[in-house]
């Protein structure tokens, strides 16, 4: 594992690297299509984003210059605040690039799981459906998949 001052400075690894075109190979035609990006101001996740971009050739699409770094959805993120502000920007297709423990709660919230029940890892990326209906609460997401590097 790469070693930082702090964990905001750390860096991904090549195994990360590696781990991150595993997921978003199968799927990156779907990125085009996105209304917005929000990615942690963490170096990781800027680092995550800046792959798939470089990596897939989306240097031409509309959504790479609208990736906003995003500092609500850091480690210690909030999801009643990060909720509040999906609910401002009403967005219908939106990437978070973010970090546990925050995204699996977020997850676990919309699609009204138990607590803790999805972990995601490195890399992992999940898509959840939700209905229009505001104010965004638990169990409305409908959660179609969850891909892992192998």
């Amino acid at each position: 594992m790469p070693y930082a001052s702090s964990d905001q400075q750390r860096p991904l690894s090549e195994q990360g690297l590696h781990e991150v075109d595993q997921v978003i190979a199968p799927i990156v035609n779907e990125l085009i299509d996105l209304d917005a990006v929000w990615v942690s101001p963490y170096l990781r996740t800027q680092q995550t984003w800046n792959r798939i971009v470089s990596q897939y050739s989306l240097t031409n699409v509309a959504i790479t210059r609208q990736a906003i770094t995003h500092n609500l959805i850091t480690p210690s993120g909030k999801v009643k605040d990060v909720l509040s502000q999906l609910e401002e920007a009403r967005y219908k297709r939106i990437l978070l690039v973010t970090h546990q423990p925050l995204i699996g709660s977020l997850l676990d919230t919309l699609c009204g799981f138990d607590c803790n029940r999805h972990f995601m890892g490195t890399a992992n990326l999940a898509a959840i459906r939700l209905d229009d209906e505001l104010p965004l609460s638990s169990g409305l997401g409908e959660l179609l998949w969850l891909r892992r590097p192998a």
